[in-house]
C-alpha cells in the first residue's frame, strides 16, 4: 500500500505521469496501478520494475563536475590543522554561528512549537502561512529596521533562505544572459548561473567558468570589486560587506 502526505504528493504524481507517458509510447505496459513494467519479475510478492525514461537531463548540470567550494575549504583547513595542530584558523567557509541564539528568539520558537499541540495554537501558528511571510513578523521587521524610511510591512518579504532566492532570480531571468560575480564569492551565485545556462564550461587553467565576469576582491582593492568591469553584464551579484565565501 502506498501512502503519502500533502507535502510530497505532487512530485511523485508528476514524475509518474512523465514516466508513464514516456514508456507507454515505447510499448511498455502498466501493471494495474502498481507502476510500469518491462519484463517485471516477482520478488517477495512484489513486482520489481526496471524502466528507462526518455526525459533528458539538463545538460548544464554536467558542468558542475568541478565540485563544490565548501568541501574543498574544509579539506584544506583539516590538512593545515593536521600539520599545525596549534594553528588558530578563521574559517571563511560554511559553519555554525559563533554565539547562542538569543533567548527571546528561543522563547518564541518554543511557544510556536507548543502551540501546534492545541487547536487554538494550531490556528495561530499552524498551516501554510502567507507566501510573503507572517504578517506580525513583517510588521515587526518594518518597525524595527525601517521605521526611519518610507517602508511598510507590504514591502517586506520573508523568504526561506538565500539559496532559494538566488535560484528564483535565475529562473525569473532565464538563460542567455551575461553574469558578473565577486571573486571570491558565495558559490551559489556561480553554480545557479551554470545550471540555468548562463556560463560556458569550467576552465581547468583558470579554475573558473568561461563566459562569466569575475570581479576580483583582493587586498589590493580593499576587497571591494571593480564594478566598472560589470558594465556590460545583464545580471550582477554584488554583496558588500562580503564574506568572501558567503
Amino acid at each position: 500500500e502506498l501512502t503519502t502526505t500533502p507535502f510530497f504528493f505532487f512530485l511523485p504524481v508528476v514524475l509518474s505521469y512523465m514516466m508513464m507517458s514516456s514508456l507507454s509510447s515505447r510499448g511498455v505496459s502498466h501493471t494495474g496501478g502498481r507502476g510500469v513494467s518491462r519484463g517485471a519479475r516477482s520478488h517477495r510478492g512484489l513486482n520489481q520494475t526496471i524502466c528507462m525514461s526518455t526525459v533528458t537531463r539538463n545538460a548544464n548540470i554536467g558542468k558542475l563536475a568541478a565540485g563544490y567550494l565548501f568541501p574543498e575549504i574544509a579539506r584544506r583547513r583539516n590538512e593545515h590543522l593536521e600539520a599545525n595542530p596549534d594553528a588558530k584558523i578563521i574559517s571563511l567557509g560554511i559553519g555554525d554561528t559563533t554565539e547562542p541564539i538569543p533567548q527571546p528568539i528561543v522563547d518564541g520558537m518554543v511557544e510556536s512549537a507548543k502551540g501546534l499541540g492545541t487547536l487554538d495554537g494550531y490556528g495561530k501558528y499552524g498551516g501554510y502561512g502567507a507566501e510573503q511571510g507572517q504578517g506580525p513578523l513583517r510588521d515587526a521587521i518594518a518597525e524595527r529596521f525601517y521605521s526611519h524610511v518610507d517602508t511598510s510591512a507590504a514591502d517586506i518579504f520573508v523568504s526561506d533562505g538565500s539559496k532559494c532566492d538566488i535560484g528564483r532570480i535565475q529562473m525569473m531571468f532565464g538563460s542567455g544572459h551575461s553574469v558578473s560575480v565577486q571573486d571570491p564569492s558565495y558559490p551559489a551565485y556561480v553554480d545557479t548561473s551554470v545550471i540555468i545556462g548562463n556560463t560556458g564550461l569550467f576552465n581547468d587553467e583558470t579554475s573558473q567558468f568561461d563566459d562569466i565576469q569575475y570581479m576580483a576582491c583582493t587586498a589590493g582593492n580593499g576587497f571591494f570589486p571593480d564594478i566598472d568591469s560589470a558594465k556590460k553584464s545583464d545580471i550582477v551579484f554584488f554583496c558588500s560587506p562580503n564574506n568572501p565565501t558567503g
